[in-house]
């Protein structure tokens, strides 16, 4: 990244991905207006959407470019207020390279009234992690969000904001897309069940056996 027109070094495939995504989860009703973010981790270089901007008007100019310290290589306009949750993500955990921020419904229900969700469903072990975490509450944009994002999101690839939202994590905007659908339907999951009583969770050893067989195998196929 050295050209006179910065613009031209940016990867236009990864700020495709991002622009194709930002639309996917608009249309799934995960995110409202100018809400949430996404990034990409590609090389020495993060990958994020733009501050208050709408998903369906973004552009490949739009996509803003840091280096992994935050220092901005490209921006037309700002980057997302929340870049310091992403670059504190990025720099605890090196198998992540994607990252969504979102606000659906049924995990924002859980970041305003729970603590965690228990394991209940073995498809968000596998993929998400055992038990999944609220995170202390921070106002949005600040280090110590970020630092509570992280303490709360651990080796899980979810973390419910508190009084926030929902953020996802992948090796890949694919993987992290299927986090946020998952943790979306186990927060609505729980939530019913609770209605119900009577709530059953999966053994202690079990899930840490389900978690590590999607690791260690099935993830890599």
């Amino acid at each position: 990244m050295g050209s006179d027109n910065l613009f031209d070094d940016v990867n236009l495939s990864v700020a495709e991905e991002i622009i194709t995504y930002a639309q996917l989860i608009s249309k799934e009703g995960f995110t409202k207006g100018t809400w949430g973010n996404i990034s990409v981790l590609h090389g020495e270089y993060i990958y994020i959407t733009p501050s208050g901007q709408p998903y369906d008007k973004l552009s490949l100019e739009d996509i803003c470019v840091l280096r992994k310290n935050g220092n901005v290589v490209y921006a037309k306009n700002k980057p997302s207020s929340e870049s310091a949750m992403h670059i504190k993500i990025y720099e605890s955990r090196n198998d992540v390279k994607a990252i969504l921020h979102t606000h659906p419904i049924y995990s924002t229900i859980v970041s305003i009234t729970l603590s965690s969700i228990p394991p209940i469903v073995e498809d968000a072990v596998m993929i998400l992690g055992e038990t999944l975490h609220v995170s202390e509450y921070a106002l949005p944009g600040t280090v110590e969000l970020a630092q509570n994002a992280v303490a709360a999101l651990s080796n899980n690839h979810c973390v419910f904001l508190k009084n926030h939202g929902l953020v996802t994590v992948g090796e890949n905007l694919q993987e992290a897309f299927v986090a946020t659908q998952v943790a979306e339907k186990t927060a609505q999951i729980y939530i019913e069940s609770l209605k119900l009583g009577n709530l059953s969770t999966i053994p202690h050893e079990h899930a840490t056996k389900l978690r590590e067989k999607y690791l260690q195998s099935y993830k890599q196929k």
